[in-house]
């Protein structure tokens, strides 16, 4: 279901199984005055790969809706193609989902913080090309940065000690919301040269994506003003 089209904004497209859900977020998306149109894909594997991605800036799931593999393969697919997955989660501890690292979401939303002025700022965050994290989401992940590997201690970072003067420069910029291609135009270096570096950062802060790897080094120190 369509809704009525403005002057410009974002293309935003719903795989929201629950019908009172997706009613209640198209009517914040009109709200917000940002997207253009939103349109609700259908939850079948066959109707999610069916939309070839076209003329589609962001996909808004519920993290819930994607517990079996064969949908989120569908979405992933179909984010492979263009728009950037915005992800709706139950409370911080969906979190804990093991797929949930490596889905490529480009934001998360908590269900109870949903409302119009915080489903505009995440789509307003995405679209610019940051990671948005809703507040409470984000007090989890920094509150999981700062646990101490079952290994013990040793394991936190030394400020400073880990990453190269290059990464360390890096991880600033990401920090700062700046894509992989936007890193590369900044430091002048090519876009495969910044995702080598992107992994070395991941690897050695022991990440599992760019927003841990930043709420990592800066309970460790490393991101320092």
């Amino acid at each position: 279901m369509a809704s009525e089209p403005v002057d410009a904004g974002w293309r935003v497209a719903l795989v929201i199984k629950d019908a009172i859900h997706r009613y209640g977020i198209e009517g914040m998306l009109r709200a917000t005055a940002l997207t253009a149109s939103s349109r609700h894909l259908g939850f079948g594997e066959e109707d999610i790969r069916g939309c070839d991605g076209k003329g589609l800036d962001i996909l808004l799931a519920a993290a819930a809706d994607l517990e079996a593999e064969h949908i989120r393969g569908a979405v992933r697919e179909l984010c492979g193609r263009g728009p950037a997955l915005l992800l709706l989660l139950d409370g911080p501890d969906a979190l804990d989902a093991p797929w949930i690292a490596t889905c490529g979401a480009k934001g998360f939303l908590d269900w109870s913080a949903l409302e119009p002025r915080a489903l505009a700022d995440a789509v307003s965050d995405v679209m610019a090309g940051k990671f948005y994290v809703s507040a409470g989401l984000a007090q989890r992940l920094v509150t999981r940065a700062g646990q101490v590997s079952t290994s013990g201690p040793s394991q936190r970072i030394p400020a400073g000690a880990a990453l190269t003067p290059r990464e360390l420069q890096v991880l600033r910029l990401i920090a700062d919301g700046l894509s992989n291609k936007q890193v590369s135009r900044r430091l002048l270096i090519s876009e495969h040269g910044v995702k080598r570096l992107v992994g070395s950062i991941l690897a050695k802060l022991n990440c599992p994506n760019r927003t841990l790897a930043v709420v990592r080094a800066k309970d460790n120190g490393l991101l320092v003003a």
